[in-house]
């Protein structure tokens, strides 16, 4: 089963090329956060461009970092059921083939029987664990949606001080090879996504 990794990457993906309209309103606190000129846009004025780092964004923020803990869990409760399923049939299988080598069985029938049964088992097993991975793949796409949903509302919101044209992701190794300060504004935006979700628990 896929890891939290993953969802990460997803996010990561879907972040890429988000852009905002410019607003008038700015506090001071968005104007340290960044000066960047990289390009003009169609009206000639200079676009506004900063990124967050979604590698620090989802190991910080408590929401992505509660939700990860709650989806290892469960997937690791489906691992140990599987592998508990996938030991018992290995040892029926064991003590099937044995009894058929040391002529256990009463007749060639009582064989047959054994072994479609054992087949049964196999094709359940093989089921039970499609059905695993497909419930653990459609948890994550939940999840990514939460963690979307949560963060374009905020950026949106938050862009109504900050004025940013478009606001790019970026993670280790990603688009984002160097920038020179004030271009990252993941610190900020971690710090006001976790009082929110504080905000929200203590209601």
């Amino acid at each position: 089963m896929k890891n939290f990794s993953i969802v990460s990457s997803v996010v990561l993906s879907a972040l890429i090329g988000l852009t905002f309209s410019a607003c008038n309103s700015q506090n001071q606190e968005a104007a340290n956060a960044s000066t960047a000129v990289v390009k003009k846009n169609e009206t000639g004025n200079v676009a506004r461009i900063v990124y967050i780092n979604t590698d620090t964004l989802m190991s910080q923020y408590l929401l992505a970092v509660e939700l990860n803990e709650a989806f290892l869990k469960k997937s690791e409760e489906r691992r140990t059921e599987l592998n508990v399923k996938a030991k018992s049939l290995d040892q029926e299988a064991a003590e099937f083939q044995r009894k058929l080598e040391n002529n256990g069985f009463l007749s060639e029938a009582r064989a047959i029987e054994a072994r479609d049964k054992l087949l049964v088992k196999q094709e359940n097993l093989r089921r039970l664990q499609e059905d695993m991975i497909a419930k653990t793949a459609r948890e994550q796409s939940e999840l990514n949606k939460q963690l979307f949903d949560k963060l374009t509302v905020f950026l949106k919101k938050y862009n109504k001080e900050a004025g940013f044209d478009i606001v790019l992701s970026t993670q280790v190794g990603g688009n984002v090879l160097f920038a020179v300060d004030g271009y990252d504004i993941t610190p900020t935006v971690v710090a006001r996504l976790n009082e929110e979700y504080e905000a929200e628990k203590g209601k």
